[in-house]
C-alpha cells in the first residue's frame, strides 16, 4: 500500500493511490518498492530521465518526486562524499487521483517519547565552528541543523496517521505525506522550492523567525527592527535571485522583498521571486540551479553545504530535501522543513530543525529558535505537553 497525499486548498486533500510504478534511486541501483527487489540501475540515468521532463510540459498521470538532501551534493559537485548506500530520490508515478475533504480521524493527540536531542555542549560547539568559517570570510549564512528522534507508544496504521495529520488546523501551504511501504515522509512545509504557473518560475525562501502569542503583528514590526534577522533574509534572496537567474538570462524579479507567514506559536518573515520562461526548461536543470534551497544550506551554497557535512552528525535525508508533484501543468516543490521521516514498524520518528548563522547570531538564541521549530511540529500533532493553538 503505497499512496500521497497533499494540501489542496483549505478545505481539500489530493488523494493518490495505486501507484503503477515506485523506485528508491541510489548512485548505482534502485529499489522497486513494488516488487521489493533492487535493480541495476544507474543514477546517470536517472538524472538523465530528468533531463528530458520538461517544465512546461502536462503530466497526464500525477507523479510524485522526493529529492533527498544527499542528492543535492552530488549536483552541487560534491558526489564523492555520497556512497552508494544512500538514498537519493524516489518517483512515484500513480494511477489514481481524487480530490477529497478533510478527513476525520481516529486518532486525537500523538504520544511521542523524546529519546535523543542535541545538547546545548553539542550545538555550541558546532556554532562555534561556524563562527570561525565566518570570521575567515569562507562563507556569509550556513544553516545549521539536528536531527530530533522521537518514539511511539503503539503500532500507527498508517491511514490513520495520514487522516489524524490532514484533520489538524493550522496545515502550511504545501503539506503532504507519502506511505513508502514501511516508512512515512510527513511534512508541514510552508516552503516553497520552485513553482511553475503560466511560463513563470516562482521561488519562496524563508529567514527569520520569532516566536508569537495573540497580536503577532507586534512581533512582525519588532522582527523588522532585528538586523541579524533583515540581513538572512537578504542574503538568501539575493542568492535565489542568482539561482533563477541561471534558469533563463539574467532578469530575475524580487515580488515581496519581505512578506510574514504564521505557523503554530511562531512567525517567519519571507520573499517572493519569480523569473519569466522563454525557453523549454527541464527538471534536471531546474535541480541543477535551485536545489537544495539557499535558506536550508546558506552563502554560498557549496562552500557551505561543504561546511555543513563537517559540522552536522547525521545525514540529512529527507530533511531539507524538496518534495515536487507533478500533475497536469501544475509543478510544485517544496522545501522539506517542518518535515518527519517516520519507520513506522519501529514506532521511530526524525525530525530535523535549525536555522541560519550569521556573524550577528547569540548561540542561546538560535538554541532556543532550533527548539521552538520543535515546539511547533509537536504543537500541531497534538503531543501531551504541547497545547494546541
Amino acid at each position: 500500500m503505497i499512496f500521497s497525499r497533499f494540501k489542496w486548498n483549505d478545505s481539500s486533500i489530493l488523494e493518490l493511490r495505486k501507484p503503477k510504478s515506485a523506485f528508491v534511486y541510489y548512485r548505482t541501483t534502485r529499489f522497486n518498492l513494488l516488487t521489493g527487489f533492487p535493480e541495476t540501475y544507474s543514477l546517470d540515468l536517472f538524472l538523465k530521465r530528468l533531463e528530458t521532463l520538461q517544465i512546461q510540459s502536462k503530466v497526464e498521470k500525477p507523479t510524485v518526486f522526493h529529492f533527498y538532501y544527499e542528492l543535492g551534493l552530488i549536483l552541487q559537485g560534491l558526489g564523492h562524499t555520497v556512497d552508494d548506500n544512500t538514498p537519493l530520490a524516489v518517483e512515484i508515478n500513480f494511477e489514481s487521483k481524487k480530490i477529497i475533504k478533510s478527513p476525520k480521524s481516529k486518532i486525537s493527540s500523538l504520544k511521542l517519547k523524546s529519546i535523543e536531542r542535541p545538547t546545548w555542549t553539542e550545538y555550541k560547539n558546532s556554532f562555534h565552528h561556524i563562527q570561525e568559517e565566518l570570521l575567515e570570510g569562507n562563507c556569509y549564512q550556513v544553516n545549521l541543523t539536528f536531527p530530533f528522534d522521537f518514539e511511539t507508544e503503539d503500532l500507527i496504521d498508517p491511514r490513520d496517521l495520514a487522516d489524524f495529520f490532514f484533520s489538524r488546523n493550522h496545515l502550511s501551504a504545501f503539506a503532504h505525506c507519502t506511505y513508502l511501504g514501511e516508512e512515512m515522509i510527513l511534512s508541514n512545509s510552508p516552503e516553497c522550492l520552485f513553482q511553475y504557473q503560466d511560463n513563470k518560475m516562482y521561488t519562496m525562501p524563508i529567514k527569520g523567525t520569532v516566536k508569537v502569542g495573540i497580536d503577532w503583528k507586534e512581533e512582525w514590526k519588532k522582527l523588522g527592527k532585528n538586523l541579524k534577522e533583515e540581513g538572512e533574509l537578504n542574503m538568501i534572496t539575493d542568492l535565489l535571485k542568482n539561482d533563477l537567474n541561471r534558469l533563463e538570462y539574467p532578469r530575475a524579479k524580487i515580488i515581496k522583498a519581505r512578506a510574514p507567514i504564521l505557523v503554530p506559536g511562531l512567525l517567519h518573515q519571507c520573499s517572493l521571486l519569480s523569473v519569466h520562461l522563454e525557453n523549454p526548461l527541464s527538471l534536471l536543470k531546474t535541480l541543477e540551479c535551485l536545489f537544495p534551497g539557499g535558506s536550508v544550506t546558506g552563502a554560498p551554497k557549496k562552500r557551505v553545504m561543504q561546511i555543513i557535512q563537517q559540522v552536522e552528525r547525521f545525514q540529512r535525508g529527507i530533511y531539507c530535501g524538496s518534495t515536487l508533484l507533478c500533475y497536469g501543468d501544475k509543478k510544485v516543490a517544496s522545501i522539506n522543513i517542518r518535515t518527519a521521516s517516520i519507520n513506522l514498524n519501529d514506532k521511530l520518528w526524525r525530525y530535523g530543525a535549525g536555522g541560519g548563522v550569521t556573524l550577528l547570531s547569540k548561540p542561546v538564541q538560535e538554541f532556543q529558535e532550533m527548539e521552538s521549530k520543535v515546539s511547533s511540529f509537536l504543537t500541531s500533532l497534538h503531543v501531551p505537553g504541547y497545547p494546541p493553538v
